[in-house]
């Protein structure tokens, strides 16, 4: 995943929807204006860019997105698609959709929740209530009407949760399109920027990619990722922490536990070093900044969290060597009593064999006898 060519969404083989959806989000029209021959392309989409980080930061997503993606469509019309001005709209502009993706899964998974504890309410009311001993055609055609409309509600919901599903597939195949694009465009670059911003989209795609449960991709795209950013930053740099923890769940989702403890354990050295490299400069400075004494603050809140990933990984580590010698111990045991049988029925075929040789014996001489000869 390395390479420069663009590479399919990772759990979707590249269907033409998927590319002609991406084509009509970056040939949207401006809705500042309907002629962006007339307006100044690179400060409307500079203007476009800060709104939409103003509102990631607020958590506004859906404003976001359509902020990104009009500075993508503006700069898209104007450089083409390929351009170096291209990048930093389509980086931010799939990082929104990720993020889109991720709360609209939310709210389905909060929704589907509040369905179920409705449902078991409903039904333990039911159960509890006495059924009437005199029912009216009146009451039983109102329980009808009742009951048909709780299937159409069902229903309803039923088509909204596949509608939302599909909105979800859709955001994050257009949101590995727009990261794969500002990827390959940052990557041709030799700049130490640009190699870093491609380090920081290979990170936003393997996060895709776990979204996607497509796990193995996800630690290919985290890995590419570490590589530039080792090539680039200093060991204490605490974006190093960040794409260690991030391969380290890919491996634990994985089921690969032994590497996720390496990988979380490489996040926790990097904090150690920052949170050394911190100490030292408020040390000579006698009297630290707020700045340094913030991060140190927010650093050692993220130790106790990583130490609970590497005993939750340790933990699914020995249920899974637990799980293996199970299975091979039942394994061993079929194959031993295979064995037995095997070799009972081979001494039940000897003792037969025996029997059918002498009773041959006999019979062959008894033959012999009548035939006089």
């Amino acid at each position: 995943m390395q390479s420069s060519a663009v590479a399919a969404p990772p759990c979707v083989e590249p269907a033409p929807a998927s590319a002609t959806r991406m084509e009509e989000e970056l040939a949207a029209p401006s809705t500042s204006t309907d002629k962006t021959d007339s307006m100044d392309v690179d400060g409307e989409s500079k203007k476009l860019l800060g709104l939409g980080q103003k509102h990631l930061v607020m958590g506004n997503i859906p404003a976001a997105v359509n902020a990104f993606q009009e500075a993508a469509s503006l700069l898209g019309k104007k450089y083409g698609e390929t351009a170096d001005e291209c990048a930093e709209a389509f980086f931010y502009y799939g990082k929104s959709l990720l993020e889109l993706a991720r709360m609209e899964n939310g709210v389905l998974g909060n929704a589907l929740e509040g369905m179920q504890v409705e449902e078991e309410g409903e039904k333990a009311e039911d159960d509890s209530a006495l059924p009437a001993v005199d029912e009216t055609e009146e009451s039983e055609e109102e329980d009808k009407e009742n009951d048909k409309a709780e299937d159409d509600k069902e229903n309803e919901l039923t088509v909204e949760d596949k509608e939302s599903e599909e909105d979800e597939i859709g955001n994050l195949e257009l949101a590995w399109d727009m990261l794969e694009l500002a990827k390959v465009i940052y990557k041709r670059q030799e700049t130490k920027e640009a190699q870093l911003h491609a380090a920081q989209a290979h990170l936003k795609l393997g996060e895709v990619s776990i979204e996607s449960e497509n796990y193995t991709q996800a630690i290919e795209e985290f890995q590419a990722c570490l590589a530039l950013q080792q090539k680039y930053l200093e060991a204490h740099d605490r974006l190093l922490a960040e794409s260690h923890y991030q391969l380290a769940l890919a491996y634990h989702y994985n089921s690969d536990f032994d590497e996720a403890v390496l990988q979380f354990g490489k996040s926790m050295e990097v904090i150690d070093k920052r949170l050394a490299i911190l100490t030292e400069r408020i040390k000579q400075a006698e009297s630290g900044s707020p700045e340094d004494e913030k991060e140190i603050e927010e650093l050692k809140g993220l130790l106790p969290e990583i130490k609970e990933k590497i005993e939750d990984s340790k933990e699914s580590q020995k249920s899974a060597r637990v799980a293996e010698l199970g299975l091979k111990a039942t394994l061993v045991l079929q194959a031993v009593t295979l064995r037995r049988k095997l070799r009972q029925l081979t001494s039940k075929e000897r003792i037969f064999s025996k029997y059918l040789d002498s009773n041959c014996s006999k019979l062959n001489g008894d033959l012999i006898g009548f035939c006089g000869i």
